[in-house]
């Protein structure tokens, strides 16, 4: 008997209360059409909570079980679950595609199959509606924002330290009422600091071990939203952090839009909460700490994995020193942090020759593919002709004298609907893979500059890399320290990165 194909479902929501689309919904769909194709479903992989634009561990990881041979089918309930990332997602799933042409894709609401012909075309015009309407939605968040900050409201996100949400007395929407015991931090910190007689380092220093937790820490998060917090991190306070908290317009109880004080029909700085400290001791504490983020810093040049190099022990970036002798280094700097953290470097060249021999291992010896993209006008240039010549024709009979001008005006109104709705329509975008004539060896060989072969590493599936310290002494390269981590398990243990 022939084997039945095997099939992952993918399911993705960015917000869990959405029930119009809501996951448990898109599985049922999904598994009905399975078993009516004959599918066997081996995989339910889902991404809930997370924005299409956004990259998603699980869409990375249906992928490869699309080019492991894992399944034969991958099955989404609209392509606009699938990505809203326009034509990187398609480019995305064509090449896994590529890899295994008796593989399948399938968009059921869409109708969309990879067996279809011209299908390529259909997901990149489906992609790029996909993103138009991510980028629609987020200018009406952001004009949101702006209205409720402007109205005295909070608009949601991190918490200010030293607040907490409250419902607004005077109708909808909430609003930032101190929060006594961050407030009480807030004002022991900023004395502590006017004082001069503690570094920020030693503040940070004690805040951690205080278990004071941190503005973006789980367990405040927790705490903000009436949850438990018994077991959740509190987070690390770093020098950066102090400065930055320190320093807000937030502790007069002011905000901020775009980057820049919301102001009153005076010009004054509107005063929306109640303040935390008052403007003398505030302009004190940004006098103490402006020279520390004024401090000039010396520009080193890029190496291959910055960027990409983090602790293995306290999850910072590791960033490139120079050591007597001439020798270049990651090397991590928690101390000047004030983050406890037993700092770990690495020689950079032996580290950057150990992530592409890594990388190139399996698949250097491989044809390198590039794509090639080509644009044509959309079917909805030609409608856009016929709708242009409506509303000529209709304004023309608004003259009339024996127009029935309420009908003409609704016409003109849907009609200029319509032109605006083809006018968003994009070019049909064409993307064909073709061998670039190299391998992918010499390809990344081909790359000029630590910018373009980083760039290439991160094509080539690294996430990011980390760094262990040495168990044993010695100047030998040790690849035991070394973890690379790939788009499809960087979420493994990965969310100490910061």
């Amino acid at each position: 008997m022939p084997t039945r194909p095997r099939a992952a479902l993918y399911l993705r929501l960015s917000q869990s209360d959405d029930a119009s689309t809501s996951i448990a919904r898109q599985e049922r769909d999904l598994r009905e059409y399975a078993d009516r194709e004959g599918w066997d479903v081996v995989a339910v992989l889902t991404d809930d909570g997370i924005s299409g634009r956004k990259a998603r561990a699980n869409a990375g990881e249906a992928l490869r079980m699309i080019r492991d041979g894992e399944v034969d089918v991958l099955a989404v309930w609209k392509f606009d679950r699938w990505s809203r990332q326009g034509l990187a997602a398609v480019a995305d799933l064509i090449g896994a595609l590529d890899t295994r042409p008796e593989a399948r894709f399938v968009a059921l609401r869409d109708g969309l199959r990879s067996e279809q012909p011209a299908w390529r075309i259909i997901a990149s015009v489906l992609a790029e509606v996909a993103r138009m309407e991510a980028d629609n939605t987020a200018t009406r968040v952001r004009s949101s924002i702006a209205a409720l900050r402007r109205d005295g409201r909070f608009p949601g996100g991190v918490v200010p330290f030293g607040y907490r949400p409250a419902p607004a007395p005077d109708g909808p929407g909430r609003i930032l009422v101190v929060d006594p015991g961050e407030a009480a931090i807030v004002r022991e910190v900023a004395d502590r600091l006017l004082t001069g007689l503690e570094s920020l380092v030693a503040i940070s220093l004690d805040l951690n071990a205080r278990g004071v937790p941190a503005t973006r820490s789980a367990a405040r998060s927790a705490r903000l939203a009436g949850r438990p917090v018994e077991g959740l991190a509190t987070g690390t306070w770093r020098t950066s952090q102090l400065t930055d908290t320190w320093s807000s317009e937030h502790l007069l109880g002011r905000v901020t839009h775009k980057g820049a004080i919301v102001r009153g029909e005076d010009g004054m700085p509107v005063q929306v909460w109640e303040p935390i400290l008052d403007l003398d001791t505030a302009l004190r504490l940004r006098a103490r700490l402006t020279p520390a983020t004024l401090r000039p810093r010396r520009v080193r040049a890029a190496r291959l994995l910055s960027g990409l190099a983090y602790c293995g022990h306290c999850g910072g970036k590791l960033y490139v020193k120079h050591a007597g002798g001439g020798d270049i280094y990651y090397g991590c700097s928690a101390s000047a942090q004030g983050v406890d953290c037993p700092m770990p470097r690495i020689k950079a060249d032996s580290l950057d020759e150990y992530v592409v021999a890594q990388t190139l291992a399996t698949d250097g010896a491989k044809p390198h593919r590039h794509e090639v993209t080509a644009a044509r006008a959309s079917d909805a240039a030609a409608s856009l002709v016929e709708v242009e010549a409506a509303i000529q024709e209709a304004t023309g009979a608004l003259a009339s004298d024996d127009a029935d001008v309420p009908a003409l005006v609704t016409l003109l109104a849907s009609l200029k609907a319509r032109r605006g709705e083809l006018r968003d329509v994009p070019d049909v975008i064409e993307t064909t893979v073709v061998p670039s004539g190299m391998t992918i060896a010499e390809a990344y060989a081909a790359a000029e500059t630590a910018d373009q072969q980083r760039a290439w590493l991160v094509d080539a599936g690294v996430d990011h890399v980390t760094v262990a310290v040495r168990e044993r002494r010695g100047r030998t390269f040790d690849p035991t320290r070394v973890r690379i981590y790939d788009h499809a398990n960087v979420d493994e243990d990965a969310a100490h990165l910061v």
